[in-house]
């Protein structure tokens, strides 16, 4: 890895900050991209005290004319990039029902957690094609694409459309013989700022309330009616491993492993109960009819 170029989108703060400065520290120079230049030029200079090259460009992945620059600047700035990881992600506050949400809603949240990483994908691939030289692409998806998350549909939507993508493109790199690996990294609770991302919306679209509250809280004040719907909420808020949260910092370094391992998936915290129930189900989905 050492010496070799990555590109870490969302790199200014929390997860991203944390891979860009492990993969730092493994050699690689690193491009910090960001839709918050200051943010990012701030982590640039934190990885350069690593000793390796860096550069901070604003990016927002929801436009792909912005993605195609961030491209062709790391591309013209460290020759050959080996990482790519689609990391900048977004979400809504408070939680809320699908049938409180708003279209545009939606269009946010899937504009930046889906159409981020898969114009990261439209905008590298095709260049690492071009050279031998192995590449790996990392996408963060979330542990609420594997189980259920009230309040959270839009999000699920995107973070289940990452998983496809990257199956998806790990199957044809295969069959096209490419030297690009795949990983997926679903994060459990991390401690980082995704809960306040809504600043970043124009302010015409904002939500009225900003406030970080629970779905319990949220069916309280009266999102959900009913004591079916209120029983629904009550049995979403068992504790499990997954909402124990963990430093940013802790997530870089599993990254890297995955990334040199080639590993498929990365988790940050256990998940085990969750996809043994969902696989169980899966085996005993299909009925021949009778």
């Amino acid at each position: 890895m050492k010496e070799r170029g990555a590109v870490v989108t969302g790199a200014g703060s929390g997860m991203g900050r944390s891979i860009a400065l492990s993969l730092a520290a493994a050699g690689m120079n690193v491009v910090i991209a960001d839709i918050d230049d200051e943010s990012a030029q701030r982590v640039r200079d934190e990885v350069r005290a690593l000793g390796v090259e860096s550069i901070a460009v604003p990016a927002d992945v929801a436009k792909l004319e912005q993605v195609e620059a961030l491209a062709e600047t790391a591309y013209s700035e460290f020759g050959d990039i080996a990482v790519l990881v689609n990391n900048a992600g977004v979400t809504w506050r408070p939680y809320r029902a699908a049938w409180d949400a708003s279209i545009e809603d939606f269009r946010w949240i899937l504009s930046i957690n889906y159409w981020g990483a898969y114009h990261g994908h439209h905008a590298f691939v095709r260049r690492m094609r071009e050279t031998e030289t192995p590449k790996h692409i990392v996408n963060v998806s979330s542990v609420v694409a594997l189980q259920a998350s009230p309040g959270h549909s839009a999000y699920a939507a995107a973070k289940g459309a990452i998983d496809s993508l990257s199956s998806g493109a790990l199957a044809e790199f295969e069959t096209a013989g490419l030297p690009i690996g795949v990983t997926v990294l679903y994060p459990g609770y991390v401690k980082t700022d995704i809960g306040t991302s809504e600043r970043l919306r124009p302010a015409h679209q904002r939500s009225a309330s900003r406030a970080v509250i629970s779905w319990d809280t949220y069916g309280q004040q009266g999102g959900l009616s009913g004591a079916e719907n209120k029983a629904v909420v009550t049995d979403h808020r068992d504790v499990t491993s997954w909402h124990q949260a963990i430093d940013p910092s802790l997530v870089g370094p599993l990254v890297v492993d995955g990334i040199v391992k080639n590993r498929r998936f990365v988790l940050t915290h256990p998940f085990e109960n969750p996809l043994a129930d969902k696989a169980v189900g899966l085996a005993n989905a299909y009925v021949p009819a009778s």
